[in-house]
This record gives structure tokens, C-alpha cells and sequence, in this order.
């Protein structure tokens, strides 16, 4: 399913442009995007920010394979050649609860439906937070999935959480939330976080407290 047709015309039709909509980012900027899966994602998010670098990262070496084969052939709309969408995203095997990126390393984050599969997924909003420059945004959009039913989070290995639970991460993470929109079908979130700029040392001369 996630790699149908289907659920890519979701992701660019639906998903990518209300995740991305009102994104500002610097030309050349770094972008993450969690869970790449098949590199579809990143094709979408770089056909929308013109110029930007984007890092597709996921823990599954499989759906990385799959990537590197969507990038070799992208689809018409990414281009091809010089200067083509697919020539400015790299791909890295990682673990989201544990990124190998340095502090500050990307002006923006991006995520489409991934914290669920993550056991340890307000670890994962964590790192996202320390990679990010002061600043920089996270924006995602995440399924809702409750405990009930609970069987069906078993099945698939879905971790449950709310719309609340989501929000309260992003505050302990560090991120001021900025938007951060729910919709009840299907339930999703969609968010829209910044890290904030570093915090003044102290007062400006001729400035008493």
C-alpha cells in the first residue's frame, strides 16, 4: 500500500502540498526528510522547493534499494538531466531516534506519515529538533491512530498515539508550534514546528534588567 500508486497520487496530490505549504527556505537549503521509504516523498518535496538539498533517510536498507531505483528513473514531472529534481536528493541509512547528523545541520525537516512505525517516536521528534539550526522548521503529517482498535496496531506494528500526545512532543522537544491542524477523515495531524533562535546571552548595552 505504501508503495502503490494510489498512495503516491495521495502523497503529491494531497499530503506534499498542505505539509509544505508556507515553507520560506533560504536557496540551497538543507532539507531532511524522515522515512523516505521509496524516494517518492523526496522527489515531490524537491520539485516544490526549488533548490533545496534533500537527504532522504531511512532505518530499512530495502526501501533505500527502492529509492535509488525511483531516482534512477524518476517520473516525468521531476525532470530529467542537468539540474533535475532526483540530482539533489542523497540518500542515507539511519535510525531517526539516533541521527548521525551534527547539531544544525538542516534549515528544514520534513515527514509524511512515519512516526507511527517509530517504537520510540518523541525520541525521533527530539533529534529531528537538535539537526535543525535555530530556526529551522519541521513540517509533517501524521495518522492518528488510537488504541482502538487495538488488534489492528498489533497487525501492523503501528504505534498509537493523539493529536495531544503529538503537540506535547513537539514543546518538549523544543519546537514552538506554530500550526497544527487535525482532521477527523481520515484522522490526521499536520504540523508545522520551528526551533526557536538561539537565546540572547545577555541584555544589550545600555540596557538594564
Amino acid at each position: 500500500m505504501m508503495r502503490s500508486p494510489l498512495r503516491r497520487w495521495m502523497l503529491r496530490r494531497l499530503e506534499a502540498p498542505r505539509v509544505l505549504s508556507g515553507l520560506d527556505l533560504p536557496a540551497g537549503a538543507r532539507v531532511l526528510e524522515v522515512g523516505c521509504g521509496d524516494g517518492y516523498g523526496a522527489l515531490v518535496a524537491g520539485r516544490r522547493l526549488s533548490g533545496a538539498e534533500i537527504v532522504g533517510l531511512d532505518v530499512d536498507a530495502a526501501m533505500l534499494r527502492a529509492a535509488r531505483r525511483t531516482l534512477a528513473r524518476p517520473p516525468r514531472w521531476a525532470g530529467a538531466g542537468p539540474g533535475a529534481v532526483a540530482g539533489r536528493v542523497r540518500l542515507v541509512l539511519g535510525d531517526a531516534t539516533t541521527l548521525s547528523f551534527a547539531e544544525g545541520t538542516f534549515q528544514a525537516a520534513l515527514l509524511f506519515g512515519v512516526l507511527h512505525h517509530i517504537g520510540d517516536w518523541r525520541r525521533a521528534v527530539a533529534e529531528v529538533c537538535r539537526v535543525l539550526v535555530p530556526g529551522g522548521v519541521f513540517a509533517f503529517e501524521e495518522a492518528l491512530l488510537s488504541a482502538r482498535p487495538w488488534w489492528l496496531n498489533r497487525w501492523w506494528g503501528h504505534v498509537p498515539f493523539e493529536a495531544d500526545e503529538v503537540r506535547q512532543a513537539l514543546v518538549e522537544a523544543g519546537f514552538e508550534v506554530r500550526r497544527f491542524e487535525r482532521g477527523r477523515f481520515p484522522p490526521m495531524c499536520y504540523a508545522l514546528a520551528v526551533k526557536p533562535l538561539a537565546a540572547r546571552v545577555a541584555a544589550e548595552p545600555g540596557m538594564s534588567g
